[in-house]
């Protein structure tokens, strides 16, 4: 196992997999690896980035979207302009 390095970008062109191999008779491409492992990598803000490469994990929550909620928050603030509140005798529907 190589020793990490403290910069991720030398740290990946020291341990990342070269982009081509031969394996018997035939080369195969490891770029798509590549790219997922600095892509994993340039994910992030600074802290992230920094929580990260100490150890620390950060919660996942696969439930949160922030984009679709203001989406839906959007939507719903359209459809009060539009219709007004429910049960409101006050706007014409």
């Amino acid at each position: 196992m190589l020793d990490m390095v403290q910069n991720e970008i030398r740290d990946y062109l020291k341990r990342a997999p070269k982009k081509w191999t031969f394996d018997g008779c035939r080369m195969v491409n490891h770029t798509h690896a590549r790219l997922v492992w600095l892509t994993s990598i340039a994910r992030g803000t600074l802290d992230e980035k920094i929580n990260r490469r100490a150890g620390i994990s950060d919660a996942w929550r696969p439930w949160y979207f922030p984009v679709d909620s203001a989406r839906r928050r959007h939507n719903r603030r359209q459809l009060i302009i539009q219709f007004g509140r429910p049960g409101n005798t006050h706007f014409p529907r």
